[in-house]
């Protein structure tokens, strides 16, 4: 490219940037974030995104505050995909009170949490075994009024059938169904796979029947049968 004399612009270096990370060259990442300056460019959106992505999984919850004020001095403002990305990469983390330290922050900030955030906080409590939270975290989004997605229904149904409340995962699957939200195979599968692990095997072949039923997945009901996560 630079032999046939053009000039790489900011997306060029995004895509260079994202590439270096996902193959794990961070000292080539850092040459070609330093180059980008020398060149006169100054990170876009998305480059602040990748950097808080970056900072979010490496559990730098400081640096990432940094970043974000720093971005608010070059006149972009943080978006909820910017919160996103980072509530997300600390949940990964496992750091769950810096998640909420900055979801706490981006609601100060005037930028309202959208499904997908809400999804993250949600399963993020759900895999670290912090139930009520997550369920506090879902009554929240709903009083917000954001409604819940697949996602989002499949993360509170293994929490529970994690913490052994079928009853309610049960009545979940139902809700979900009533407020047009139509759960997937993962959900279903969930569900039946821990019902069978309880030994609730007429309740999981009641769920598999109410999915036949509905003519949903029939033809994964064989791979169901032999589920075991």
């Amino acid at each position: 490219m630079l032999e046939d004399g053009f000039s790489p612009d900011v997306l060029t270096y995004n895509i260079l940037l994202w590439t270096n990370y996902r193959l794990g060259k961070m000292d080539r990442f850092d040459r070609l974030f330093d180059e980008m300056a020398r060149d006169g460019l100054s990170p876009d959106f998305y480059t602040y995104n990748i950097l808080l992505h970056i900072l979010g999984k490496g559990n730098k919850p400081l640096a990432a505050l940094t970043t974000l004020n720093h971005m608010k001095e070059v006149g972009i403002d943080p978006s909820v995909l910017h919160y996103t990305t980072l509530i997300d990469g600390l949940s990964r983390a496992g750091n769950l009170e810096a998640c909420k330290y900055f979801l706490d922050e981006m609601v100060k900030a005037g930028c309202r949490p959208d499904v997908v955030c809400y999804t993250v906080m949600i399963t993020g409590y759900v895999v670290s075994g912090e139930l009520e939270k997550a369920k506090e975290m879902f009554r929240e989004m709903t009083v917000e009024g954001q409604l819940p997605n697949v996602f989002t229904y499949n993360s509170m149904i293994r929490g529970l059938c994690m913490a052994g409340e079928f009853r309610e995962a049960c009545w979940l699957l139902k809700e979900m169904e009533s407020r047009g939200c139509n759960p997937n195979f993962v959900v279903y599968s969930t569900l039946v796979s821990y019902l069978r692990k309880a030994g609730k095997l007429s309740e999981a072949r009641k769920v598999i029947r109410e999915m036949v039923k509905k003519g949903h997945y029939v033809h994964l009901v064989p791979k169901m049968l032999k589920y075991r996560r």
